[in-house]
C-alpha cells in the first residue's frame, strides 16, 4: 500500500476551508469529525486514546480545551452520547445525524430542471452599498453565478427565493428583476453551455474532481484528507443540471468514490 502523502497541515487546510464555509461553530467541526471517524481509532493511537486530544491534533485549528468544550456542548444538546472518561469515541445520536446532514454539502442526484436559465439584474443606489453587498451574498448562497457586476444567473428558478428575500429585507424601493431564457437561448451570442463555463469555471472544478479521483485511486492520500478534499470541491460546485455539464465531467464519478470513502469512515466511527 502506498504511503499517504497528505500532511496534517494539508488536511487542516481542507478542514478550515469547509469550516469557514459551513461549519461556523466548533461543535459542528467536532461533530463532523466524529461522524467521519477522523482516524480516531487508527494511526497507532488505538481506541483508548482520548478522542478530543486526537481530534485537536488532526484538525490543528482547535485547541484541546475547545474540543473538550465542544464535546460537552454536543452531549448537552443530545447530539452525541459519551462514555466514561471520554476514552472511546462518542456515539452520534439520531439528532446528531440530522444535524450533520444539514451542515455538510449535499450532492443532489436528481437536479430537477425546467429547461430555463434565469438572469437576475439589480440596481442599488450608491447610498445602498450595504444592501447591494448583502444581496450579492444571498445570490451566492443560493447558487447564482456572476455574469457581470450587476447581472447574475442560475439554472434553477429563483423567483420564490428572491421574492421572500425582498419581503424579508424590505428591498421594495430597489430595482431587482428576474428574467428567464429558454434552453436554446443565448446571452450576448453565447450558448448556454459556454455561458455556464464562463460563469462557474466548470473546467477548473472538473480538474479538481479529477485530481481527487487520481489521489483516491492511487492511494496517495489518507481517508481523512480525501473526504475533506471532496467536500471542499462539492462546497464550490453549483451542481448544475446534468444536461448543462461538459461531456467529460467527472463529478459523478468523484461522488461515487466519496460514497465509498464515507461508508468506510462511518464504519470506523461506529466500530
Amino acid at each position: 500500500m502506498a504511503k499517504p502523502t497528505n500532511s496534517k497541515k494539508e488536511i487542516s487546510e481542507e478542514v478550515k476551508k469547509i469550516s469557514e464555509g459551513i461549519l461556523s461553530k466548533a461543535i459542528d467541526v467536532v461533530l463532523v469529525s466524529l461522524y467521519f471517524g477522523f482516524e480516531f481509532s487508527t494511526a497507532g493511537y488505538g481506541r483508548g486514546y482520548k478522542a478530543g486530544e486526537k481530534a485537536a491534533n488532526d484538525l490543528s485549528g482547535l485547541n484541546y480545551k475547545s474540543i473538550k468544550n465542544a464535546l460537552l456542548k454536543l452531549k448537552n444538546k443530545g447530539l452525541i452520547e459519551t462514555v466514561r472518561d471520554n476514552l472511546v469515541l462518542p456515539e452520534i445520536t439520531e439528532e446528531g445525524e440530522r444535524r450533520i446532514k444539514s451542515i455538510i454539502p449535499y450532492y443532489d442526484i436528481k437536479r430537477v430542471w425546467d429547461k430555463k436559465v434565469y438572469l437576475i439584474t439589480y440596481d442599488f443606489p450608491k447610498v445602498d452599498n450595504h444592501k447591494r453587498n448583502i444581496f450579492r451574498d444571498f445570490l451566492k448562497k443560493i447558487g447564482c453565478g456572476m455574469l457581470q457586476e450587476s447581472v447574475w444567473l442560475t439554472p434553477y428558478n429563483p423567483n420564490e427565493l428572491v421574492k421572500n428575500y425582498i419581503d424579508e429585507h424590505d428591498f421594495y424601493e430597489n430595482l431587482i428583476i428576474v428574467s428567464a431564457i429558454g434552453k436554446d437561448g443565448t446571452v450576448g451570442g453565447m450558448e448556454l453551455p459556454d455561458l455556464m463555463e464562463k460563469v462557474y469555471n466548470l473546467a477548473g472544478l472538473n480538474e479538481r474532481y479529477q485530481e481527487f479521483l487520481n489521489e483516491a485511486g492511487q492511494l496517495k492520500s489518507d481517508r481523512t484528507g480525501l473526504i475533506f478534499s471532496y467536500l471542499s470541491i462539492l462546497f464550490d460546485d453549483p451542481q448544475l443540471p446534468f444536461k448543462l455539464l461538459p461531456e467529460d465531467w467527472v463529478g459523478n464519478e468523484a461522488y461515487n468514490m466519496f460514497v465509498k470513502l464515507e461508508k468506510v469512515a462511518t464504519r470506523y466511527a461506529r466500530a
